[in-house]
């Protein structure tokens, strides 16, 4: 049980750090009309890449993703809107999962 508090803690963590990461100019990287994202958004697929091919990381649950929506949500709250931005895309995708 302790491993998956620490998991979790470092997961924690891991997501602060993405959304600090996203929400310090999130700069354009790319050339002319190559594709061109947002780095925060590079950062975070990276991370997650890098942590669902760990071995050793456990299946998130539906409950820590709820604390995680639940974490960004609070950043919204606050007013930061890189975090506003992530709760109305995850609103915007469960409404038109509902329509479909």
């Amino acid at each position: 049980m302790r491993r998956g508090r620490r998991m979790r803690a470092g997961l924690g963590a891991l997501a602060a750090l993405v959304l600090l990461a996203a929400s310090c100019g999130g700069e354009i990287v790319g050339v002319g009309n190559s594709g061109n994202r947002l780095a925060g958004e590079s950062l975070a697929e990276e991370v997650a890449e890098a942590i669902a091919r760990h071995e050793g990381a456990p299946a998130v649950s539906d409950e820590l993703l709820g604390q995680a929506f639940d974490a960004i949500a609070q950043h919204a709250r606050q007013g930061d809107a890189e975090a506003a931005l992530i709760v109305f895309r995850v609103a915007e995708r469960q409404r038109k999962a509902k329509e479909d």
